[in-house]
């Protein structure tokens, strides 16, 4: 009997580390691929879609069996109680003919636009109320159709025509088809041509209503375009008058008596202009002469012609002379000489003084003169231009007189050519309103009785069957999987949380190179194999995710017995050491040992005898054919197996194989059943759970992670373990395409236990 040991303080697991998962090396696998659909959130892909899909094969292929029968005998049913009749007929759109007026004559327009507008006139209400109130249409009034309503209201047979008639353009053609859709056929024919012959009717009469507003439009125009004509004449004939009295006779092209006045008129101008120009230009001299002090020749020549000039010169020259005789005489010393002398100079001041009054006087009175001349030629050629403007403005007149007289001319001309066409469009009217059908549609092809009904159709019914079979099944395929709460995916498991999937591992059975091997060895063994690629890839992920120089002791477990831990464990703890590193796995689980089977081990002594005494741990340490690797199997079943791994044992116990070893692995029990499995996760580096697709539930996964929250265990991550590939699984097509790449082909058989 074990001593109940005291309890010891818990082994504080290394931090979390906040680096995300590396991506292996290598080639890639189907893990990879749904890791990364874990990483991107839990919706629904396509390949999650064609799971489904597959897994329910059989209720697809069953309901739409059962729902093509339902659809045939659906078909049948209508066919026999509510079978319906079409009846169409095909109306033409008239294209104008060669002989017709034109668009003054019948407005055609686009022919789509005339197609649209038949069209929908085609369904007017109108057109319907129309039909139902005249009388002439009996055979319509006989039909069974008509019948039926005989203890209704006329609005309900009305409602019913217009729910049923179909009217339709043809594309590319001037065709409109006119169908009606009821339960007698013979009544449906009948309702076509009734509608088709109303329409063509009120057509006719409303093309024959416009053709008499033009041919009054015509007539209007006419007497329009005569009294215009008459007043365009007598305007001409007053302009001619005026052109006449003008002295214009005939076109502007002729000379007449005011062109010659003007010409004159212009010629005397123009002396004129040089008149004024030589009268300014003799002034502008003059006044510049004077301004010098230059006696002007004309000037000058009355200065000497002036008599009080002349008189004081002929004294002075006779002065002169009786000085130059008595100055030769007697000389000069004489006093009758100086007489003489003093009398002369008095004389010639009498003169010079005489000379300068003349000059003023002259020399103003022919500024004066010059200025005269100048004011009078400028007055003359002022005359003469007023009489020059005068002239021009009757000519301007007249030539106005003449351009309006031309424009009327043309207006007459115009008048007259309209006048004419209006004369001959009526003549043309006349001449055509005898051959004219005035329709601008008619009769295609006429309704014929139909044979077949046009409901129900069984291709139609049958497939609107199979649809509606199609996705009820589809509708239940997805409710199912939405209802299973089992974990197939890690999609399933980010539904409970965020939890870091470290990889998935096939079912051994659909793994066709893990044949052979020993499962919890099948990473040694069959190291080719799709489920060592997986492992392998665990332990990479592993690595990535937890720094293994930190975490070095591991417990591996599961929420429920039977997912496969222990053969996760053993393959984990394989790899590590295959990859170099001294590992310990301990087998844990005192209540389902399993170690020492996959070893072939005896297991009479092992970690429960360690637990007590240190000294037996080389003893109860065997090593396996994997190198690296060693083995503790669990040893007898002791009675208190909590209370040692809650004791300081267990710490002393992994200080101890620490020592030696890289990593100590613990093979557990379930840790939602087994006490001793909750009380190691908290005493370890990392926990390590395994669960195995489609048997354990969401629920408890959620439960496995709240147990490791509540004693503070480091959740490394999840291995998901026995993933199908049939039924709804995971793989799929992905395992052979993984043998394909390896091998570099494809393989040639499935073969050993593939499904």
């Amino acid at each position: 009997m074990t001593t109940l040991p005291q309890a010891a303080p818990l082994r504080l697991p290394r931090p979390v580390s906040s680096s995300p998962l590396a991506i292996p090396t290598g080639p890639v696998s189907p893990v990879a691929g749904m890791v990364a659909q874990v990483q991107s959130g839990a919706q629904m892909s396509g390949a999650d879609v064609w799971r489904v899909i597959r897994s329910n094969l059989w209720l697809i292929i069953i309901m739409v069996v059962v729902s093509a029968g339902i659809g045939y005998a659906a078909n049948s049913w209508l066919q026999k109680y509510h079978s319906r009749y079409t009846s169409v007929g095909t109306l033409q759109v008239v294209a104008p003919e060669a002989s017709d007026l034109g668009p003054s004559n019948f407005d055609t327009g686009n022919l789509a636009l005339d197609l649209k507008t038949h069209a929908t006139m085609l369904k007017d209400p109108s057109l319907v109320t129309q039909i139902f109130q005249n009388q002439e249409n009996e055979e319509f009034r006989n039909t069974s159709w008509f019948k039926q309503f005989s203890q209704s209201t006329i609005q309900d047979a009305k409602e019913d025509l217009a729910d049923n008639l179909e009217v339709s353009i043809v594309p590319e053609s001037r065709l409109i088809r006119v169908g009606m859709t009821c339960n007698d056929a013979s009544s449906a024919r009948v309702i076509v041509n009734t509608v088709a012959e109303q329409y063509i009717r009120n057509q006719k009469e409303i093309n024959e209503n416009k053709e008499y507003e033009r041919h009054k439009d015509l007539e209007d125009r006419q007497v329009r375009e005569e009294m215009y004509l008459k007043t365009v004449n007598g305007e001409i004939a007053d302009y001619e008058s005026q052109l006449n009295e003008g002295g214009i006779t005939g076109t502007l092209n002729k000379v007449s008596t005011k062109d010659m006045e003007l010409s004159e008129l212009l010629q005397k101008s123009l002396q004129l202009q040089l008149d004024l120009a030589a009268a300014q230009d003799n002034y502008t001299n003059l006044y510049n002469q004077i301004s010098a002090d230059q006696d002007p020749p004309k000037v000058a020549e009355a200065i000497a012609g002036d008599p009080e000039v002349a008189v004081y010169r002929a004294d002075v020259n006779n002065l002169e002379l009786s000085v130059a005789e008595t100055l030769e005489s007697l000389g000069p010393e004489n006093s009758t000489v100086k007489e003489l002398l003093a009398r002369q100079q008095l004389l010639e001041g009498k003169l010079n003084a005489a000379t300068a009054e003349a000059r003023i006087r002259y020399r103003t009175q022919a500024i004066e003169d010059s200025h005269e001349a100048v004011t009078q030629s400028k007055r003359a050629l002022d005359q003469m231009n007023t009489r020059i403007e005068s002239l021009r403005g009757d000519m301007a007149h007249l030539t106005d007189v003449m351009t309006t007289l031309l424009q009327k001319q043309s207006e007459k001309e115009g008048y007259e050519a309209k006048l004419k066409e209006i004369n001959d469009r009526l003549d043309q009217i006349a001449d055509y309103a005898v051959k004219r059908d005035f329709s601008s549609i008619q009769w295609d092809a006429k309704p014929e009785l139909p044979e077949v009904p046009s409901f129900p159709k069984l291709g139609v019914v049958m497939t609107l069957s199979i649809f509606i079979g199609l996705a009820l099944a589809l509708g239940i395929a997805f409710l199912r999987e939405l209802l299973d709460t089992t974990i197939r995916s890690p999609r399933d498991i980010t539904r409970v949380g965020n939890m870091n999937v470290l990889g998935m591992v096939p079912h051994e059975d659909d793994d066709p190179q893990s044949a052979g091997a020993r499962l919890p060895v099948v990473i040694f063994e069959a190291p080719h194999s799709m489920m060592a690629e997986q492992l392998r890839q665990v332990r990479t992920r592993l690595q990535h995710s937890s720094s293994l120089d930190t975490t070095r002791s591991i417990l591996v477990t599961s929420p429920s017995p039977g997912d496969g831990k222990s053969t996760i464990a053993c393959n984990l703890a394989s790899g590590l050491a295959l990859n170099g590193r001294r590992i310990l796995l301990v087998d844990a689980n005192f209540r389902r040992p399993e170690l020492h089977r996959v070893f072939n081990l005896n297991n009479e002594q092992g970690f429960s005898d360690v637990l007590n005494s240190l000294e037996m741990f080389e003893s109860a340490m065997h090593e396996t054919q994997v190198p690296n690797l060693f083995v503790i199997p669990s040893g007898p079943k002791p009675t208190n197996a909590t209370e040692l791994l809650e004791s300081q044992l267990l710490i002393d116990f992994i200080e101890r194989a620490l020592e030696e070893f890289d990593h100590v692995i613990f093979d557990s029990g379930p840790l939602l059943f087994v006490s001793e499995t909750v009380a190691l996760a908290p005493r370890v580096d990392g926990v390590v759970t395994v669960v195995r697709a489609r048997t354990n539930s969401r629920g408890v996964l959620s439960r496995m992670r709240e147990n490791l929250r509540q004693v503070k265990a480091e959740h490394l991550g999840i291995v998901l373990n026995a993933v199908r590939t049939q039924g709804g699984g995971y793989y799929g097509r992905n395992i052979r395409t993984y043998y394909e790449y390896q091998n570099g082909g494809p393989t040639t058989g499935g073969g050993g236990r593939a499904a």
